[in-house]
């Protein structure tokens, strides 16, 4: 198997779409088509990105080209684990990625603090405010 192979596979069996990882990744899906069936070398760069955007790591991927078997430690997520990408993970990643260097530290704080809120609303159900809208 070569590394393209092994893109495909993952991707195929992760229930990734072409189209959806290509976005992420920054290219056309055309180009990651032609990496996956060998026309195509992925430079370093751009096979850290694929992984990436399969949320996966490039040692996992060439553990499939050399038939290597990985077997991840835990299946619980730990704090610096990332969770698999949904559509609005990878919205969210592409708006965080535009902006400049103070406004993502605004958007950090933000969503600490919305977290606290979270967890305070969990502990104390009666004082829950109204619901946001959308």
């Amino acid at each position: 198997m070569d590394i393209g192979s092994a893109i495909r596979y993952l991707r195929e069996k992760l229930g990734l779409k072409l189209e959806a990882v290509a976005m992420e990744v920054g290219t056309d899906a055309g180009n990651l088509s032609r990496i996956e069936t060998g026309k195509q070398k992925p430079s370093i760069v751009r096979l850290e990105n694929i992984a990436r955007a399969m949320n996966v790591g490039v040692t996992d991927l060439y553990a499939l080209v050399e038939n290597v078997r990985v077997v991840p430690a835990t299946s619980e997520l730990r704090d610096g684990d990332e969770l698999p990408y949904s559509d609005d993970t990878r919205a969210l990643r592409r708006s965080f990625a535009a902006l400049n260097a103070r406004n993502r530290k605004l958007v950090i704080e933000f969503a600490k603090l919305l977290n606290r809120v979270e967890k305070e609303e969990q502990a104390n159900p009666s004082k829950e405010g109204p619901p946001l809208s959308p």
